[in-house]
Order: C-alpha cells, then structure tokens, then sequence
C-alpha cells in the first residue's frame, strides 16, 4: 500500500509527535487516534471535507473523530486509512520498525468505544494483539461486547475480511437483512464488505478474538 507521502516524512511525523507527547508527560502509545488522523490529513494537504468524502463517511463524525468527542469503530478506521492510503496500524498504535512483535498479557493496549450519551458504558472494548509492527496488513484484537445493543445504529462494512471466534459468552452478529447467533467454540468468516455489527447476549460481556486482514 502506497502512501500520499514518503515514508520518510511519517517518520519525521511520528518522531515529531512523540516528542511533543513525552514532553507533556505522555507515552507514545496514548497518542489519540484523533490527533493520530488529523495530523496525517494535513501532512497530506487534505480538508476534512475532501477526506470524508473519500472515505464515504460523515463530514461532522470526522470532525467529532478528530476533536476527540468521538471515537471511530474498527470499519472507520480501516476506511480512513483507506482513503488516506496508509497501512491500519500508523492509525491504532505506535510502529515499533520490527518486522514482528510480541504482545504480553499485561502489554495490551485497551480501547474503548462508548455509547453516545453514556461516557461510563462502552459499546465494546478491544485488545490490540498485533500493535507495533509498521505496514501490516492484518489487525488482531480481543474483543469484548459490554452491550446487548448492537454498536451502531449504521451497519459497517469496508474492504477487507474478517474472522470471529467466540471465547466466552453469546453474541449475535447482523450480516445485511440475515442476524447469526454464536456460542463460545463458534466461529464466523465473511467479507467485510458485507454490512455487519456485532452485539452481546450473555448476562456478562461476550469475548471473541477478531482476525481482519485490510489488504
């Protein structure tokens, strides 16, 4: 995947922000994925208009992305750095420069998608496993659905596909006008192209490892 800019220059950028970071006492990781978006937006010359334009998504849910009043589901992510033609991982985490990486149970890195109106009650939070390495093409989490309600009211679907195993609990996924119900051992495929959105149905959060490959 080819960049709107050389590498060198997100480099530079990446170096450039982690200085700003550890000076306000912040470690690198912690960066937003706002402020992670934004700055490549304008390294690439690009208003939000044009960029959500490219990326099919709202002008205003850009903008709440970047202001940090939102944070944007998995499918949004991928298709920014679709559009803004980047490898997935310069938007989620830190690039280690390592052609692999090693994730310890106590080094994963949490984050939290939260109901609109409910700052206390996120959608669904996931484990990144594969953080660190620099132009990957695949993404692996461990998620857990914290909702009975499906995480967004617009089903997501973007290039790619993806692969769900259940680990503890119940969930129901929505594929289009059909809905499929897994148990902890089931496990689904599907291109992501198909609208998709995921929701609990245990009495407690349901836990799944999610494989997607962004190409």
């Amino acid at each position: 995947m080819k960049s709107n800019v050389k590498s060198k220059d997100y480099q530079d950028f990446l170096d450039d922000l982690k200085g700003y970071y550890d000076k306000h006492d912040h470690k690198e990781e912690n960066i937003p994925v706002g402020t992670r978006i934004q700055k490549i937006r304008e390294m690439q010359g690009l208003d939000i208009n044009t960029l959500a334009s490219i990326a099919g998504i709202d002008a205003k849910y850009l903008h709440d992305i970047e202001s940090l009043k939102a944070f944007p589901d998995l499918g949004t992510i991928i298709r920014l750095s679709k559009a803004l033609k980047i490898s997935t991982g310069l938007i989620i985490d830190e690039q280690s420069g390592l052609p692999y990486v090693v994730i310890r149970k106590n080094e994963r890195r949490k984050i939290a998608r939260k109901i609109s109106g409910k700052k206390d009650h996120p959608h669904y939070e996931y484990l990144s496993l594969s953080s660190g390495v620099i132009s990957r093409h695949m993404e692996s989490f461990i998620v857990r659905l914290t909702s009975n309600v499906y995480y967004t009211q617009d089903l997501s679907a973007h290039e790619g596909e993806e692969f769900l195993y259940v680990l503890e609990g119940a969930m129901k996924i929505k594929l289009a006008d059909k809905e499929e119900t897994l148990h902890a051992g089931d496990s689904i495929f599907y291109h992501s192209t198909i609208p998709h959105t995921l929701k609990s149905i245990s009495p407690k959060p349901a836990v799944l490892l999610a494989v997607l490959y962004t190409g």
